[in-house]
């Protein structure tokens, strides 16, 4: 890991990430250069994409950012290392940019539903719908094949990331697009009009 420092208005930032992802920290950075430095303060908050993150003063007077762990409970527990966030930040973008469309933001804390047991399958599709309430990502993941199974349940996004990660790359997409997944690989992305863009 390392650590990222830059000086915005007479506060020195620090960001801790996997030098890999340094894109996405001098993008982090743009955007607490474009808030006002009043409001960089300890205890201030803001979304990027998928992730909250924080602003920590320590004693030394530095601020470090920090986010929700999702390798814990992201409800309690916190960590300084962006690495995960920024990761699914990187993915989801780049996934976009492939297919060359503007996405829809997915929080960690949005639920998906699911039909039993479909994570354990391998040809699986998910669609996402607009028509939901608030902290509901209108995502739904069936089977391509029927199982006989009709029962649902729910899980917050983040819990892809030990259940199936390589679904967290699509969950950007916009309402009306469905996306189907052989194994590990996407296999097809159709739009709101069933046209195939991968």
């Amino acid at each position: 890991m390392r650590k990222f420092e830059t000086i915005i208005t007479d506060k020195n930032i620090i960001i801790n990430a996997e030098k890999e992802l340094e894109p996405q920290v001098r993008n982090l950075f743009m955007i607490l250069e474009k808030v006002g430095s009043d409001k960089l303060v300890d205890g201030f908050s803001f979304q990027v994409g998928w992730s909250i993150y924080n602003i920590h003063e320590k004693e030394n007077g530095n601020f470090v950012i920090t986010t929700p762990d999702y390798s814990k409970n992201p409800f309690e527990d916190v960590t300084e290392d962006l690495t995960l966030a920024l990761w699914v930040q990187l993915e989801q973008g780049h996934f976009l940019r492939k297919l060359n469309i503007e996405g829809l933001t997915i929080k960690f804390s949005d639920k998906i539903i699911l039909t039993k047991g479909v994570l354990e399958l391998e040809n699986i599709y998910l669609q996402r719908t607009g028509e939901v309430e608030q902290g509901d990502s209108g995502w739904y993941i069936g089977p391509i094949e029927d199982t006989n199974t009709t029962e649902l349940y729910a899980l917050y996004a983040y819990q892809l990331l030990k259940l199936k990660p390589e679904i967290i790359q699509v969950l950007a997409l916009p309402n009306d697009y469905m996306v189907i997944f052989d194994g590990k690989e996407v296999k097809a992305v159709l739009n709101e009009n069933d046209e195939d863009i991968l």
